[in-house]
Protein backbone atom coordinates (compact mmCIF):
# COMPACT_ATOMS: atom_id res chain seq x y z
CA UNK A 1 0.00 0.00 0.00
CA UNK A 2 1.44 3.37 -0.96
CA UNK A 3 1.67 6.12 1.63
CA UNK A 4 -1.09 7.99 -0.22
CA UNK A 5 -3.37 4.94 -0.15
CA UNK A 6 -2.50 4.30 3.49
CA UNK A 7 -3.36 7.91 4.42
CA UNK A 8 -6.70 7.73 2.59
CA UNK A 9 -7.50 4.35 4.14
CA UNK A 10 -6.59 5.62 7.63
CA UNK A 11 -8.84 8.66 7.15
CA UNK A 12 -11.71 6.43 6.02
CA UNK A 13 -11.28 4.10 9.00
CA UNK A 14 -10.98 7.01 11.44
CA UNK A 15 -14.30 8.37 10.15
CA UNK A 16 -16.10 5.18 11.27
CA UNK A 17 -17.90 4.60 14.55
CA UNK A 18 -16.23 2.65 17.35
CA UNK A 19 -18.62 -0.25 16.72
CA UNK A 20 -17.65 -0.40 13.05
CA UNK A 21 -13.93 -0.28 13.84
CA UNK A 22 -14.36 -3.06 16.40
CA UNK A 23 -16.29 -5.20 13.90
CA UNK A 24 -13.67 -4.70 11.21
CA UNK A 25 -10.80 -5.36 13.63
CA UNK A 26 -12.47 -8.57 14.85
CA UNK A 27 -13.10 -9.72 11.28
CA UNK A 28 -9.53 -8.89 10.28
CA UNK A 29 -8.19 -10.77 13.30
CA UNK A 30 -10.10 -13.90 12.27
CA UNK A 31 -9.20 -13.60 8.58
CA UNK A 32 -5.54 -13.02 9.43
CA UNK A 33 -5.52 -16.15 11.61
CA UNK A 34 -7.16 -18.27 8.91
CA UNK A 35 -4.74 -17.12 6.22
CA UNK A 36 -1.47 -16.80 8.08
CA UNK A 37 -1.89 -18.72 11.32
CA UNK A 38 -3.26 -17.90 14.74
CA UNK A 39 0.17 -17.28 16.24
CA UNK A 40 1.06 -14.81 13.51
CA UNK A 41 -2.27 -13.01 13.89
CA UNK A 42 -1.89 -12.70 17.66
CA UNK A 43 1.72 -11.61 17.19
CA UNK A 44 0.71 -8.84 14.79
CA UNK A 45 -2.13 -7.74 17.06
CA UNK A 46 0.22 -7.60 20.05
CA UNK A 47 2.90 -5.70 18.13
CA UNK A 48 0.46 -3.06 16.91
CA UNK A 49 -1.40 -2.70 20.21
CA UNK A 50 1.70 -2.85 22.41
CA UNK A 51 0.55 -5.92 24.32
CA UNK A 52 2.86 -8.63 25.58
CA UNK A 53 1.63 -12.21 26.14
CA UNK A 54 0.15 -11.39 29.54
CA UNK A 55 -1.45 -8.24 28.16
CA UNK A 56 -3.06 -10.21 25.35
CA UNK A 57 -4.36 -12.78 27.80
CA UNK A 58 -5.79 -10.02 29.98
CA UNK A 59 -7.50 -8.29 27.03
CA UNK A 60 -8.85 -11.64 25.84
CA UNK A 61 -10.25 -12.53 29.26
CA UNK A 62 -11.66 -9.06 29.98
CA UNK A 63 -13.35 -9.23 26.56
CA UNK A 64 -15.17 -12.40 27.59
CA UNK A 65 -12.83 -15.03 26.20
CA UNK A 66 -12.75 -18.30 28.13
CA UNK A 67 -9.54 -18.72 30.12
CA UNK A 68 -9.10 -22.39 29.32
CA UNK A 69 -8.63 -21.89 25.56
CA UNK A 70 -5.47 -19.76 25.51
CA UNK A 71 -2.31 -21.75 25.09
CA UNK A 72 1.03 -21.98 23.36
CA UNK A 73 1.29 -23.67 19.96
CA UNK A 74 4.10 -25.95 18.79
CA UNK A 75 6.01 -22.92 17.47
CA UNK A 76 5.94 -21.34 20.93
CA UNK A 77 3.40 -18.65 19.97
CA UNK A 78 0.21 -17.74 21.79
CA UNK A 79 -2.81 -19.56 20.45
CA UNK A 80 -6.58 -19.37 20.88
CA UNK A 81 -9.52 -20.53 18.75
CA UNK A 82 -9.98 -18.36 15.67
CA UNK A 83 -13.64 -17.66 16.45
CA UNK A 84 -12.69 -16.32 19.91
CA UNK A 85 -10.01 -13.84 18.77
CA UNK A 86 -12.39 -10.84 18.54
CA UNK A 87 -12.73 -11.10 22.33
CA UNK A 88 -9.30 -9.45 22.54
CA UNK A 89 -10.68 -6.47 20.60
CA UNK A 90 -13.54 -6.05 23.08
CA UNK A 91 -11.14 -6.47 25.98
CA UNK A 92 -8.69 -3.91 24.63
CA UNK A 93 -11.54 -1.39 24.57
CA UNK A 94 -12.14 -2.05 28.25
CA UNK A 95 -8.52 -1.86 29.45
CA UNK A 96 -6.88 0.74 27.22
CA UNK A 97 -8.12 4.31 26.78
CA UNK A 98 -6.11 4.48 23.54
CA UNK A 99 -7.75 1.37 22.08
CA UNK A 100 -9.46 3.16 19.20
CA UNK A 101 -6.18 4.45 17.76
CA UNK A 102 -4.49 1.09 18.24
CA UNK A 103 -7.33 -0.73 16.48
CA UNK A 104 -7.17 1.75 13.60
CA UNK A 105 -3.42 1.06 13.41
CA UNK A 106 -4.11 -2.69 13.38
CA UNK A 107 -6.51 -2.26 10.47
CA UNK A 108 -4.21 0.02 8.50
CA UNK A 109 -1.02 -1.97 9.04
CA UNK A 110 -2.72 -5.20 8.01
CA UNK A 111 -4.88 -3.87 5.17
CA UNK A 112 -3.20 -6.27 2.73
CA UNK A 113 -4.70 -9.19 4.67
CA UNK A 114 -8.16 -7.67 4.26
CA UNK A 115 -7.64 -7.23 0.52
CA UNK A 116 -7.83 -11.01 0.17
CA UNK A 117 -11.18 -11.21 1.95
CA UNK A 118 -14.03 -12.37 -0.26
Amino acid sequence: MSSTDEKAYREMVNAQSDDQIDTWAGDLFQDFAKRMGVGNAIGSYCTVTGLDARGFQRAFLVGGGPDHVIGIDTAGQLAAPVFELPRAVAGLRRIDPEARGKLVDFLVRNAEVMSYTA
